[in-house]
């Protein structure tokens, strides 16, 4: 199997980066996906009735089962349903949820040192869509845009609204001297809906205080956390269907990439084979491929990749590249 140098295929791959899980787990290994559900269920703060809410709904994503606890508090209130227990659930996950993630989401501190580099990688693309709920990408992108002294970087929010007719960002902002547009097809903890369905960009607070700034804003006004972390491919892309934001990000940019990608700390499992058969339609004419190759098992999964990628309708004609996750201007190395 051969892997390539990014420094020498680097300057074919100026469109597209898709940043996976391994990306944020390379940081901080907490941040692995199945980590929290887990980590939820086993610190042995919800009981067995919210417990098994998670199981009749066959379901691991919180953000669904907060939203139906939270409707269904306020419909008995509308109809004078005199019962407590709903919203105490409510309640009770939200704050484990919450709990759990001030416990496995590295401090702004922590990994300052390496927004910089992360910055310097992203800016290398048009468009980065990160699969990531945590903030790294968000810290890394206000990181670059200080250090630049310009707004390179962009997520299609203005004043905390998504703005749907998003081509125009593309376009630089003097003095910047290009862009990078980011998305977040999985969602991100920054991003909620409140109480009426509206979905909004929480924060734009300093940098080293806003993680606490976002887990109490969840608290003031009921918001519930816009992101998909786990569940199968089905659940996941259910979760996208029933927001705004997801839906515009899945349908107008993911399945309208074009020219080159690369994708970065991906695992590409069955659970996100929503995102392959966005992906797979004309118009990508290179893929590149991270590759931890301290796993024993790298060849596998390039094996595994090319497989996958032959067996799809139009991704099959692209030109496929591997490379080692560590090269020299790779993420955070």
């Amino acid at each position: 199997m051969k892997l390539y140098d990014w420094a020498k295929i680097k300057k074919r791959f100026r469109s597209n980066l898709l940043l996976g899980n391994g990306a944020s787990i390379a940081i901080d290994s907490r941040l692995s996906y199945r980590s929290l559900y887990d980590r939820v269920c086993e610190s042995g703060k919800l009981n067995d009735e919210i417990l098994g809410m998670f199981r009749y709904y066959e379901t691991t994503n919180f953000e669904f089962i907060l939203k139906l606890l939270l409707e269904a508090s306020q419909v008995n209130e509308v109809l004078n349903i005199n019962e407590e227990k709903t919203k105490e659930y409510y309640y009770e996950l939200r704050e484990a949820l919450i709990s759990t993630i001030r416990d496995i989401h590295p401090t702004y501190p922590n990994v300052q040192h390496l927004l910089i580099p992360i910055a310097g990688f992203l800016a290398n693309f048009t468009t980065v869509l990160s699969l990531n709920y945590d903030l790294l990408v968000y810290w890394a992108m206000l990181v670059g845009n200080e250090e630049e002294k310009c707004q390179w970087f962009k997520d299609c929010f203005v004043r905390g609204e998504f703005e749907k007719d998003f081509d125009f960002l593309y376009k630089p902002l003097p003095p910047a001297t290009g862009s990078t547009i980011i998305f977040y097809p999985h969602g991100s903890i920054f991003l909620a809906t409140d109480i009426y369905g509206d979905e909004t960009k929480l924060s734009r607070s300093l940098k080293d205080c806003l993680l606490e700034t976002i887990l109490s804003k969840w608290k003031e006004k009921d918001y519930i956390p816009l992101f998909v972390s786990e569940g199968t491919t089905t659940e996941k892309f259910r979760a996208i269907t029933r927001s705004s934001y997801l839906n515009s990000v899945y349908d107008s940019v993911l399945a309208e990439i074009e020219g080159s990608l690369v994708i970065y700390g991906w695992s590409a499992s069955e659970q996100d084979e929503h995102i392959f058969n966005a992906i797979d339609h004309e118009g990508i004419t290179d893929i590149a491929v991270s590759v931890h190759t301290e796993n024993p098992s790298w060849e596998s999964y390039c094996d595994m990749i090319e497989d996958r990628i032959a067996r799809t309708h139009h991704l099959r004609e692209s030109n496929l590249y591997f490379f080692d996750s560590k090269c020299e201007g790779c993420w955070i190395h």
